[in-house]
């Protein structure tokens, strides 16, 4: 028979009978290469024992799996036939070779022990068993000899085995543990030197596991050391320990490598001199595989050298790195990397500080090495050469010195030679300037020329509140926390880039100090700039605009919330609103500040009470009751309560009690309180009651079971738990378990389902309920992988992500949408996401989990009943003008349907580039949606925008009185006549503006019109002329009309400028001259027009009876007609107006109309009385009336008063009560005009009350015939009010005609 010895040929050791089966030749020695007769005589061996071979293991009642030894060495035997016998195959040159003779080879040389890029790697066997290689020292395990057909046979001599005692089942039990889970036959036989054969048959794979488990379960346990350069460590330890559990799993031992105690700090960095033992523990089969490919990770690792600097002092730094880090270059340009950490700051001079770190170079060892010699050499020179100065320079600019990674000090170093050190921590208004001797005046020189260029600002912003209410104080803290929560300060700062500071800590709350903001930058401008933009937010922001309230201190962790986005949520509910929770969790006060858009303070007041009270219901619904005990602990014990970094504590606290050690602590910004007679022994415990007093007791108990000595004992304590949850508990990169030795400072080791604890004993408990915890956590976990089509995912997840996070929040859960990006593998290469597109994962508890996927899923089928869509192809150009045009109509569209749009961005796309607008929603929303987009894209593709530039003083008459001249432009060029469109169409600079640019946009057609009517008129008012016209002062107002309407319509007409000086109260000898402007054609004709105007014109005296007087001047109302209808002026020759009679009105003690809720027509519930008035009362003679204007309106004029003193002389008064006085609006109609309609139409005056109260009555002067028909339209209007439904409306206003 041909066997392999790991893959060697080889037989059954000389030595033992045909029987017998001895071990094989050592691994490492060469391998015997057997003749072919020598193959035949042991091809008739096996055959003649095969029986005894098996028959251990049949008398034991083995069941045989898997494959027979060999396909071609046992074949079933005929009927009939005598025992088997191996059948040999004669044709076989194998067998019967034409040449006899062994062949020999050369004995391989053994593997060195050395590391480095000379390091030669072991030497593997040319046929590897399964194709592994295996480097041991001789004797360390015996490999399996492989058939040739499905085969494989292990011996394990007496030494290798496991003794009996230690097996955890007998051998039988093992083998067909082994057999039932790798699915093999095992044949096992013990020969007469006690050494146990394993005859394996499967297939390659299961016999390579049952080989593996045979060794596991029987070969004799193995422990072995070795020595490793330290640098290799996280290699064999890989990224979160996935390399060693990676080896510990193939080899099947355990590997234990050095590791770091918490108390060692940061991982520290090694050497190449430096090495760590690792031992590997195992059996004589897996320690040697484990030992090898340990060696192997060596030699990969070992071919470059890290040397690291560690006595160079760190003020020479600068100068090894170079101006702006030359010199790294250079010199990693024969080493791989140089690492020389930055100098920038020393808390002394003498001598200066120590650096953060070393020098660390990495490369080939020769390259490391001469880079060494060369940077020992140049600090060499340093030390003999090297001398400092201080120099003033504010301690202010001092940041911007070591900013953007020290760009100006490299920047001093460059030109001077010399490099600048900042003081730490210190306050002093001086830098230090060091470097070679003869280089230190020039470096001088550069330093201040460097600090003068920067521009300084100190804004103590408590000025902007000096009347607030409490001091300014207070408020400018609070907006100042507001505004750097809110990185306003950030934003100005990038925006200008320069330095703003503002005050923090104890400076902030210390109410006696100001509260200064710093602006340092190199531009005045930009100083200035950033000081305005910043006094802009404080004065914005006013004592109205802020509201502070207290809340337990203890309760504001329900506002945060369980996943600390609580005051997020918040914020996104009230647009517009800050919340600033304390800083010292001690403090109660909570400060609301509104930033919106609003400045009505009853609407800022309203909105910030309304948050107020939606804090207040979210504490209210959660809140618990707080106490506060206060207990006596020796104060020699608060260290060890407390432990290092709170750990204790947080073992004795699992829910997180407010504890303070000692004297009560101050408020921010207020007096410390004074000590009382044992305060250093206090603890103060505040929170819910049964958690204050557990911890109390817990507290008291844990001090009296502190040792005498003070020394807490450290324990140890070991647990189970599943293998499968080994990552999860471990965490990335070791996280969870880091955070429990952090928060408990115990020693955690977790390894294949065991788990050890090491710390004092109530933080080994402590961190065991947590690890329990956890457990039963991931295991009540779930994973839901939903396919659910990406064009959903964003409809899930909701604006800002707002429904995907209440889903999380109501449930419990994660939920994973897939990423847009891809990852990156070490080497910066692009990486598939693991999640599928159209995948949604939903992580959490079962039920959270099932409850999460039904919700979401119903969503989907939601979605998808409205998921019809419809693209519009739009370009960035177009984009831009649809969100400047139609901004209204878009959000109008989104407010009036549930149509979804995605709108691109508009700052994320070119002017030219092309883009779809992509709508969604039910088949008609989709349809209307498109409709109106297509008209408004449309619109925005045909948009231009074109800027004419036109002297500021012609804008004016551009856009003309009241705008008129504007409108008659765009109008007439086919565009808008609505105002707001108007605006958008044409817009001019402010008028404190210097600019002299009109902007047209809107349809290119349309542009090119109204830009060449701009430049005619333009043109025009270049040949404009002025004339002045004299006019007397007491006659401009004939020129001016009530609120100028006579000049606006004069400047219409004529299209002119017509400029009249204001007469100012108390003004002597005004000027007589007024301005008209414009082309000289219509100046003439305008001029003309004036001067005709205000001729002087004819007078003409009426005298009527003086009891008429008020009657027929209908209280001012026919003067103002006279001056309206007949461009005429009345006054009375300075006469005193005579008194105004007495009216007789209705008997105050008559009934009223009866109001009912029936619905009876209010026309017929009416009171009405008619009372003639004595027209010879009053006094007697006659009063004057001047009528001045042109002959033939004072005629016209004339005719109408005489009607008026007619109609005084027959004065009838009526007088009309309604029940309902909201029918008043019907009777005065839009602007009066239906009372005035009345009155034309009956020659009555008509007066309704001001007043809304019930009994007042509609009062008519007039004729008898003429005031009962004004009754008779007054209820007709009623009556149709009434029918039309509108009748229960209120009205206001008033009518007097």
């Amino acid at each position: 028979m041909s066997g392999l010895i790991n893959g060697s040929d080889g037989a059954a050791p000389a030595g033992e009978s045909a029987s017998q089966i001895t071990p094989v030749a050592p691994v490492d020695e060469a391998p015997v290469e057997l003749s072919t007769a020598a193959k035949l005589m042991q091809q008739h061996a096996l055959a003649a024992q095969e029986e005894t071979l098996t028959s251990e293991v049949k008398n034991e009642d083995a069941t045989v799996t898997g494959a027979l030894i060999a396909k071609a060495e046992k074949k079933a035997p005929k009927q009939n036939e005598g025992p088997k016998v191996r059948s040999l195959d004669v044709s076989s040159d194998e067998a019967f070779p034409n040449l006899g003779g062994a062949s020999s080879r050369p004995t391989p040389a053994r593997a060195s022990s050395g590391w480095g890029a000379g390091m030669a790697p072991p030497v593997a066997n040319s046929n590897g068993r399964n194709g592994e290689s295996a480097t041991t020292s001789t004797g360390s395990f015996t490999p399996a000899v492989q058939g040739s057909s499905g085969q494989s046979t292990i011996y394990l001599l007496p030494s290798q085995q496991r003794p009996v005692s230690e097996l955890r089942k007998t051998r039988i039990e093992l083998v067909k543990d082994i057999m039932r889970s790798t699915g093999t036959k095992i044949e096992m036989q013990q020969t007469s030197t006690q050494t146990t054969v394993f005859i394996i048959s499967g297939t390659e794979a299961s016999r390579q596991r049952a080989n593996r488990e045979i060794h596991k379960e029987m070969s004799a346990k193995k422990t072995e050391t070795i020595t490793i350069p330290a640098i290799v460590r996280p290699y064999i330890i890989g990224k979160a320990g996935t390399k060693v559990q990676e080896l510990e799993s193939v080899t099947a031992t355990r590997i234990r490598v050095p590791q770091l105690q918490a108390s060692d700090g940061p991982a520290p960095e090694y050497d190449d001199e430096d090495t760590i033992d690792i031992t590997i523990e195992g059996d004589e089969y897996g320690v040697p595989i484990a030992v090898h490919k340990i060696n192997e990770i060596v030699t990969e690792r070992t071919i470059t050298v890290t040397t690291r600097l560690s006595d160079i002092p760190g003020e020479f730094y600068p100068f090894i790195q170079g101006p702006h880090r030359k010199f790294i270059e250079e010199y990693e340009t024969k080493v791989q990397r140089v690492q020389v950490p930055d100098y920038f700051y020393s808390a002394k001079s003498q001598p200066f500080s120590p650096p953060s770190g070393p020098i660390v170079i990495t490369g080939e060892k020769r390259a490391v090495q001469e880079l060494r010699a060369e940077i020992d050499l140049k600090v060499a020179e340093f030390r003999a050469a090297f001398h400092f100065v201080l120099v003033p320079v504010s301690r202010a600019k001092h940041r911007f010195f070591a900013s953007n990674r020290g760009q100006l000090i490299h920047q001093v170093l460059a030109t001077a030679g010399c490099t600048v050190i900042l003081p730490e921590g210190a306050k002093a208004d001086s830098l230090i300037v060091y470097g070679p001797s003869d280089k230190i005046p020039q470096g001088y020189q550069e330093v201040m020329r460097a600090s003068n260029v920067y521009q300084q600002e100190a804004i103590d912003v408590c000025k902007a509140y000096l009347s607030a209410p409490g001091g300014p104080k207070p408020l400018a803290r609070d907006i100042t926390r507001y505004l750097y929560h809110t990185g306003e300060f950030q934003s100005l700062q990038s925006e200008f880039d320069l330095e703003i500071t503002a005050p923090s800590g104890g400076e902030l709350h210390d109410l006696n100090k100001p509260c200064v903001i710093h602006i340092i930058g190199k531009s005045v401008d930009s100083v200035n700039g950033v000081k305005a933009r910043i006094l802009e937010l404080y004065s914005k922001l006013t004592p109205g605009h802020i509201l502070r309230f207290e809340v337990e201190p203890l309760h504001h962790r329900l506002i945060v919330g369980k996943d600390g986005r609580g005051v997020r949520r918040i914020t996104d509910k009230f647009f517009g609103h800050g919340l600033l929770l304390p800083e010292d969790m001690g403090e109660a006060e909570i400060v609301l500040i509104y930033d919106g858009p609003s400045w009505d303070p009853e609407e800022i007041s309203k909105s910030l009470e309304d948050l107020k009270e939606h804090i207040l219901s979210l504490v209210e619904a959660q809140k618990f009751d707080v106490v506060e005990k206060i207990i006596t602990v020796q104060n020699s014990f608060h260290a060890k309560v407390q432990g290092e970094g709170s750990t204790t504590l947080n073992a004795l606290n699992p829910a997180s009690v407010h504890v303070h050690f000692g004297a009560p602590k101050a408020r921010p910004g207020g007096p410390t309180a004074a000590p009382s007679p044992g305060d250093e022994d206090k603890i103060t415990i505040r929170g819910a009651k049964a958690n204050v007093d557990n911890l109390a007791v817990t507290i008291q108990r844990f001090v009296a079971s502190i040792p005498k000595d003070g020394n807490i004992p450290i324990v140890s304590m070991k647990f189970d738990y599943p293998t499968h949850l080994s990552a999860q508990l471990i965490g990335a990169k070791g996280a969870n378990v880091n955070k429990l030795r952090a928060e408990l400072g115990v020693e955690i080791n977790l390894k294949e389902g065991q788990g050890e604890i090491k710390g004092i004993q109530v933080a080994v408990e402590a961190a065991r309920r947590k690890i329990e915890s956890q457990i039963k956590e991931h295991l009540d976990k779930a994973v839901e992988r939903l396919r659910i089509p990406q064009e959903f995912h964003s409809t899930i997840i909701g604006s800002g992500g707002n429904s995907v996070r209440k889903l999380e929040t109501r449930y419990g859960v994660r939920i994973m949408f897939p990423k847009s990006g891809r990852d990156k593998d070490a080497d910066g290469a692009d990486v598939p996401t693991k999640q599928d597109a159209n995948e949604v994962i939903v992580k959490g508890g079962k039920d959270g989990v099932s409850e999460a996927r039904a919700e979401i899923l119903a969503l989907l089928e939601y979605e998808k009943g409205k998921s019809f869509t419809a693209t519009i192809p739009i370009t960035g150009r177009g984009l831009e003008f649809m969100f400047k045009n139609a901004s209204k109509e878009i959000k109008q569209l989104r407010d009036d349907s549930n149509v979804r749009l995605d709108i691109p961005l508009r700052d994320a796309v070119e002017k030219d580039e092309r883009v779809v607008i992509k709508i969604r929603g039910t088949e008609d929303e989709v349809e209307n949606a498109k409709t109106i987009l297509s008209k408004i894209v449309k619109e925005a593709e045909q948009t231009t925008l074109r800027t004419i530039i036109v002297e500021k003083k012609h804008h004016g008459s551009l856009i003309g009185p009241g705008g008129q001249t504007l409108l008659e432009i765009v109008v007439g060029a086919g565009g808008p006549n609505d105002k707001q469109a108007l605006h958008r169409t044409v817009r001019f600079p402010d008028l404190e503006s210097d600019c002299n640019e009109i902007i047209v946009q809107g349809n290119s057609v349309v542009v090119d019109r109204i830009a060449c009517a701009i430049e005619k008129i333009v043109e025009q008012k270049k040949s404009l002329i002025t004339v002045t016209v004299e006019v007397a002062p007491e006659k401009r107002g004939l020129l001016i009309g009530r609120g100028g309407s006579i000049r606006k319509e004069l400047e219409a007409k004529f299209k002119v400028t017509i400029d009249i000086p204001r007469q100012n109260p108390g003004q002597t000898n005004p000027s007589p001259d007024i301005n008209i402007t414009g082309i000289a054609e219509d100046v003439d004709k305008a001029k003309d027009h004036i001067l005709e105007m205000v001729k002087e014109l004819e007078s003409e005296i009426i005298v009527i009876p003086t009891h008429l007087h008020h009657a027929v001047a209908d209280g001012g109302q026919l003067v103002r007609r006279l001056q309206q209808d007949f461009k005429v002026s009345v006054d009375h020759n300075g006469q005193q107006r005579p008194p105004k009679p007495e009216e007789r009105g209705p008997d105050p003690n008559g009934s009223l109309p009866l109001i009912t809720d029936n619905e009876e027509d209010a026309s017929q519930r009416f009171t009405w009385k008619i009372v003639e008035l004595d027209t010879q009362d009053g006094e007697e003679g006659g009063f004057p009336w001047v009528i001045k204007g042109r002959p033939e309106q004072i005629a016209k004029a004339k005719a109408e008063v005489a009607k008026a003193v007619t109609l005084a002389e027959q004065q009838f008064v009526g007088y009309l009560v309604l029940p309902d006085s909201s029918k008043f609006r019907l009777i005065i109609g839009h602007g009066g005009s239906q009372v005035e309609k009345i009155r034309r139409d009956t020659g009555c005056r008509i007066t309704v009350p001001r007043s809304q109260d019930v009994g007042e009555p509609i009062v008519m002067h007039g004729s008898k015939e003429g005031i009962e028909r004004a009754k008779e339209i007054i209820l007709g209007l009623v009556r149709n009010g009434d029918s039309n439904g509108r009748g229960r409306r209120r009205g206001n206003g008033n009518g007097d005609a």
